[in-house]
């Protein structure tokens, strides 16, 4: 009773207590469900949907199409980041179309994505099949007869959770996707550009201004060596009134980092050389003293003895094929370096003249296994079958005849081949060459060989090549690393890495703008890890990384000059291009200038093209909707202004890049418009609308409009 009138006493502080204790549990929860309800660790969003495993799902089906194509198990690190680059830009297009399609009540059903799928297999039967699965089928040829692979692909969605096929399905799946993708667009597109309409007075205008000019122009480069002594300059002021009116052509578009890397090559010093150059030198002193190459490969622990024979094309060393084949047999091979990589040094012991293929036609006689269930025979069946079989070859039976039965899921047309010395078992080659019938016991099957021709013998030799190969000791590597970790600890920011490198000259190389998935920073590849560090969601600008490892071939420490965020740069992130640019229109503008005085003043246009060192086109024909190789190469910009100009009346006027001095000679009226201007609106509407054009600013458009989130960077800290 008295603890409780204790409590009584105390309630109140009592329940602060316990409500702060409350509060404190509360947003420790609430700390840990942060992450819920935020986009830090979410890798891919578009238009608010995150698509983190979407991603993931398609990326692991263009990885396996990759690695099939290009026949790669595993994919190098430039490799990698194209796929990610594809998959990214699949992801994105396919998510705003699919949008924007139902916006217009044409969502694709799962009977529609069904029906793409099976015209896609359907079109292997055509004279146009889908290129991509044409391919994969090929490469399925290689190991299935091509009904075979067709019928696999037919009833792919049978082998989805079959390990042993996984590569085949995501890559079938990947394709299957690209040929959805291909309808959508084409889908959309036809509805985009259909709505595209002009009015008879559009189409009336354009046939009266359809015309063409007869002329003759020169083309004058600003950047030409004859306009060096024209200095443009433009103020503060008027860069920033220029990026003010156009900021939105300076929007970037994506996160980049500029990243400043000291590099370390990690290489062998001149005592590791010579520490190498002894060891190679002692071992092939004990070599020339042992009893024999045999004695030698013992007592140094190499293993087994490998007595296999060897042609001269086989060397792909030319020095190393000449001290092999060049001298006697049993000659000692000197040790020799080749190109700073490895030390060679060995001896030759034997030597014959050997046939270097065989052509064989052979028998299948399978067994039951826990490999190859479905055969009816035990292994002793198998082996009293395939002696009665060699016994049959032995009396002069016809193995083509016996072939039908011994197949082995072979195709009848496919009942012989040429084995060559390295691509068999060397004692089932020897066996072959010593006999004109064989019997192999192989894992599954017994497997009767007839030998049907040999080719001609050649020099074979016999040898033992043993390798030191030249890299850093153990203490080289570790103080190339010290090196390292000592500018790390001397550097605080991009600024000081630059110039303690300087000092000690360490080279520097300087990533300008690179972006979250690239694995290269500048020249330096497979940089991945630093890259990944600099978009680490705590790293800074000026932070200073700690050391890495290059595939053991460079130790590197990284820092981060500067960050770019997309949207709206601030006006120094883009002061020096907005400056250049502006520099390069006003002095576009005074090469003008200059052209025109010296047109006013009675030069012609053909001593201007002898002054500036410039190609004369005369008697030209200009067209006015032409493109710009059918108005030889003027830039459709001054072809606008060029259509303006005066007959016989020189004029100097300007492109987007270069000056042009040009004179009409005569102005051709356009032809009579088509009736109802139909043929004016169709020139119309490829001038304006073109389809790649259109296509590719529909879809930045889309883009531009899109909310999106990428931190696939986040891909590679899973």
């Amino acid at each position: 009773m008295a603890a409780i009138g204790s409590i009584r006493k105390h309630g109140i502080f009592l329940m602060c207590i316990i409500g702060l204790a409350l509060l404190a549990f509360v947003m420790g929860d609430i700390t840990q469900l942060s992450g819920l309800f935020s986009d830090k660790y979410t890798m891919v969003k578009i238009n608010g949907q995150q698509l983190d495993d979407e991603y993931r799902l398609r990326l692991e089906q263009n990885n396996a199409l990759w690695k099939i194509f290009y026949e790669k198990s595993n994919l190098d690190e430039t490799e990698i980041y194209q796929v990610h680059d594809m998959t990214w830009n699949q992801l994105l297009e396919q998510t705003i179309m699919e949008a924007q399609l139902k916006n217009l009540g044409l969502t694709f059903t799962k009977d529609m994505k069904e029906e793409i799928a099976a015209d896609m297999v359907a079109s292997l039967y055509s004279q146009q099949p889908n290129q991509l699965l044409y391919r994969l089928v090929m490469f399925l040829t290689q190991q299935v007869p091509v009904e075979e692979a067709i019928s696999f692909i037919s009833n792919i969605e049978e082998y989805r959770n079959n390990s042993n096929v996984r590569e085949f399905y995501n890559a079938y799946k990947a394709i299957e996707r690209f040929a959805l993708i291909d309808q959508q667009r084409a889908r959309y597109m036809a509805l985009a550009q259909g709505i595209v309409n002009f009015s008879d007075e559009a189409a009336r205008h354009f046939a009266a201004n359809n015309n063409s000019v007869l002329a003759q122009a020169i083309t004058l480069y600003p950047t030409a060596t004859q306009f060096n002594d024209i200095q443009a300059t433009v103020t503060d002021r008027e860069i920033r009134n220029w990026f003010r009116a156009n900021k939105s052509r300076y929007q970037v578009r994506e996160n980049s980092r500029d990243i400043d890397v000291a590099i370390f090559p990690i290489q062998p010093t001149p005592q590791d050389l010579a520490s190498i150059q002894d060891t190679v030198t002692h071992r092939f002193v004990r070599l020339k003293a042992s009893p024999s190459v045999e004695d030698f490969h013992i007592s140094m622990m190499y293993g087994q003895l490998d007595s296999t024979y060897f042609k001269r094309d086989d060397i792909s060393i030319d020095t190393l094929a000449k001290l092999i084949f060049d001298r006697p047999v049993g000659t000692f091979i000197e040790p020799f370096e080749y190109e700073g990589m490895v030390w060679y040094f060995g001896k030759t012991f034997g030597s014959a003249k050997r046939p270097d293929s065989v052509h064989l036609a052979y028998l299948v006689v399978d067994f039951k296994t826990d490999r190859n269930p479905g055969s009816n025979r035990t292994k002793a069946e198998a082996k009293s079958t395939a002696d009665s079989l060699k016994g049959l070859l032995q009396r002069g039976a016809n193995i083509f005849t016996l072939l039908p039965d011994f197949l082995g899921g072979r195709k009848a047309t496919d009942t012989t081949f040429w084995a060559s010395e390295h691509a068999v078992y060397p004692q089932l080659f020897d066996s072959l060459l010593k006999r004109n019938l064989y019997v192999q016991d192989a894992p599954t099957a017994f497997v009767v060989y007839q030998v049907l021709e040999r080719t001609a013998p050649i020099e074979k030799r016999q040898f033992v090549i043993y390798t030191e190969e030249i890299k850093p000791s153990d203490a080289t590597v570790k103080t190339i690393r010290s090196q390292a970790m000592q500018l790390q600890a001397e550097s605080n920011s991009a600024e000081e890495l630059m110039i303690n490198a300087a000092q000690k000259g360490i080279q520097v190389v300087q990533g300008r703008e690179v972006t979250s998935m690239m694995s290269g920073i500048s020249q330096l590849q497979n940089a991945r890890e630093i890259v990944s560090w600099a978009f680490n969601l705590n790293t800074q600008v000026n932070d200073v990384s700690d050391v890495y490892n290059i595939n053991e071939n460079f130790f590197v420490v990284a820092a981060v000059r500067d960050m770019r965020r997309s949207g709206t740069p601030k006006l120094e992130d883009v002061r020096d291009a907005i400056e250049t640019e502006l520099v390069a229109i006003r002095k576009l503008e005074l090469v003008q200038n200059a052209v025109a005085e010296q047109l006013n003043s009675g030069s012609s246009i053909q001593q201007l093209a002898e002054i500036y060192q410039t190609a004369l086109m005369d008697s030209i024909t200009l067209t006015f909707v032409g493109e710009s190789y059918q108005n030889r190469s003027i830039e459709n910009a001054a072809v606008g202004k060029i259509f303006t100009l005066p007959v016989k009346t020189p004029a100097a006027v300007t492109g987007r890049n270069n000056a042009y001095a040009v004179s009409i000679y005569e102005i051709n009226e356009p032809a009579e418009p088509s009736s109802n201007y139909m043929m004016e609106r169709s020139m119309l509407k490829n001038t304006v609308a073109g389809r790649a054009r259109n296509e590719n600013t529909i879809l930045e458009g889309l883009k531009d409009q899109a909310t999106i989130l990428d931190q696939r960077y986040l891909y590679f800290s899973r």
